[in-house]
């Protein structure tokens, strides 16, 4: 059992707040796709003259969705290229393996691997969800360097913005891990137990999954 922290959780997901650690790891971020030639506009959201990184991560989310949009409408593969690179700026310097090892992120990323796990995400269903997940997690363990918490990122923005039954997916990296779970080493098989655990803390509270988790990053990346 979780033993989940007695928060006022709001009606809506509440902001994404400023701290030193995610404008460290959102610069690092930046740094290292200007250095790789990532070929996305960073510019357009972190520049020298960004102070709130809460509010710039945020945009950054707000524009990954419309993505999704433009991808579920078009289907255009350089779409889904950009919607990767996006969610690993939004995630930070942490999600930075499948850029720099093993020849990088051309050699480490396949797309037709990653049009499946899209296309799982997409038709998720709540009463074969472990067993769907653990079909998601092999395709994901099969693209090198993308692991727990940054596959569930991807799993994140693809059920809130696509699933077609209402599933929203939370992301297991390790801040929820050492926070939430008292677990400082965490894999795949502890995903799905804690997808029905916060679930059903959101039915219980009666808010969004997203509204939960974005309160408990605020809290926990305050320590």
């Amino acid at each position: 059992m979780i033993d989940f922290p007695q928060l006022e959780y709001p009606k809506e997901v509440p902001p994404l707040e400023h701290s030193e650690r995610l404008e460290k790891s959102i610069k690092g971020m930046k740094t290292l796709f200007n250095t790789k030639k990532i070929p996305i506009d960073k510019d357009k959201f972190i520049n020298n003259q960004t102070n709130d990184y809460g509010t710039a991560v945020q945009n950054i989310e707000e524009y990954i969705a419309s993505l999704i949009y433009e991808f579920l409408d078009k289907k255009k593969d350089e779409t889904l290229v950009s919607i990767f690179h996006y969610i690993h700026f939004w995630g930070g310097i942490t999600g930075r393996a499948i850029y720099i090892r093993n020849g990088g992120f051309d050699n480490n990323f396949n797309l037709d691997t990653y049009k499946k796990i899209v296309e799982k995400i997409i038709v998720l269903k709540q009463d074969t969800l472990c067993e769907d997940l653990l079909e998601i997690e092999k395709l994901i363990i099969s693209m090198p360097y993308l692991g727990v918490a940054y596959g569930t990122k991807h799993l994140r923005f693809w059920s809130i913005n696509a699933n077609k039954n209402e599933i929203e997916l939370p992301i297991l990296d390790s801040i929820i891990a050492k926070k939430l779970l008292k677990k400082t080493y965490f894999s795949w098989r502890h995903y799905c137990p804690y997808v029905k655990l916060i679930q059903k803390e959101a039915n219980s509270k009666r808010v969004s999954i997203t509204t939960i988790e974005r309160t408990l990053y605020n809290q926990f990346n305050k320590k």
